[in-house]
């Protein structure tokens, strides 16, 4: 683990699913007729790179099974107050940063989309769901910054989950979650044939509530099958054959990402990725010392800023570049997206540290 205590590897792998799921977007946007080749056969850039999604969610259901099982010994007699204590402190984390990116958006989509004032006036009215984290809810409002659909549903299952991994940890984790996410990743299945796809309405909610909820409760379980694992005091031997299968899982989750099969197999490469890493999280892997430098907790961080920043960037490039090609488009978006991810850091930065607001509106 690196001084933060964070797992080096996993903050990497979050980094390049970022990168893969920023290549998706560039893919959807400017593929006109079916998929683009990189010029292998049966390979194409990034058709399928949505599925570093399901990465995010699986750490986020990890980190949450492990932050309540830290928290066993501590009464719950408050947990009302306990959790909206914690959903408190995860928003305002991410909001200034989630705030940055969709004014940004805001502003260039209202001009790109919208031919007049009034228009533009109304498209910026109509993205006040997409501000607060509530477009997820359904209410009738422009969805602005799709991408916020991961922080939406990722709020919105830590504060359903946090009470029952607080209050009854065992048998949530171990019964509740591996059910809850069969039955539903099942439903999916059998309805949709693809994890693919975020604004597809159930008549209750929308797909991305039950994308987001079952692969959560996927790495809830795989927080405790890992615990599970590190009990165990492997070989040389056994830690390199686990470290090659854990390379495996990564290789088949990049390649279903970059090649033309079909949807439904976006299932089974879940279950490979939650495979992948019960692996890197347990740290039977003997190169795991390699990655635990600060470079790659400041990797995960940017994360994060590269999948917030990349709707602007894509659409500033659409707009302003139409007639250059693909591979321009694509060095183009990135630059964009990593400027844009950058300076939303300092601007963030900034405001955490000299507080300007607080201290023009509250006393001491």
């Amino acid at each position: 683990m690196s001084k933060q205590g964070k797992n080096g590897r996993v903050e990497f792998l979050r980094f390049i699913f970022a990168l893969g799921i920023l290549f998706f977007h560039i893919h959807k946007r400017f593929a006109v007729d079916g998929n683009i080749s990189i010029g292998i056969k049966g390979i194409y850039f990034f058709n399928h790179g949505y599925i570093g999604v399901e990465f995010f969610f699986l750490v986020s259901g990890y980190l949450l099974a492990a932050s309540a099982f830290a928290k066993r010994a501590v009464s719950t007699e408050l947990i009302g107050t306990e959790t909206a204590q914690m959903m408190w402190k995860k928003i305002k984390n991410v909001f200034p940063y989630h705030l940055f990116a969709i004014i940004l958006t805001i502003i260039v989509n209202a001009y790109f989309l919208e031919n007049t004032v009034k228009g533009r006036i109304s498209y910026v009215v109509d993205s006040w769901a997409s501000v607060f984290f509530l477009q997820v809810f359904g209410f009738d409002s422009t969805w602005v910054n799709k991408l916020t659909w991961y922080l939406d549903v990722w709020l919105m299952v830590t504060f359903i989950f946090w009470y029952f991994l607080r209050r009854h940890y065992e048998a949530f984790v171990k019964i509740v979650c591996p059910l809850l996410a069969l039955f539903v990743l099942g439903y999916m299945a059998h309805e949709y044939n693809s994890l693919a796809g975020i604004d597809g309405w159930t008549g209750h909610f929308y797909k991305c509530f039950l994308r987001g909820m079952s692969e959560m409760a996927l790495g809830c379980s795989a927080y405790s099958l890992t615990r599970q694992l590190n009990k165990i005091e492997f070989t040389k031997a056994g830690k390199t054959i686990l470290a090659i299968v854990e390379l495996v899982c990564y290789l088949l989750v990049f390649g279903y990402a970059v090649t033309g099969v079909d949807p439904k197999y976006s299932f089974p490469t879940l279950f490979i990725m939650m495979i992948g890493l019960i692996l890197t999280f347990s740290n039977v892997n003997p190169c795991h010392q390699i990655f635990d430098k600060p470079i790659f907790g400041w990797c995960g961080k940017m994360s994060l800023l590269i999948y917030l920043n990349q709707f602007y960037s894509i659409r500033l490039v659409q707009s302003l570049l139409p007639n250059i090609s693909f591979p321009a488009k694509v060095l183009g978006c990135t630059v964009v997206t990593l400027i844009g991810a950058y300076v939303c850091d300092v601007v963030v930065s900034f405001f955490n540290k000299k507080k300007p607001l607080t201290t023009l509106m509250i006393k001491n």
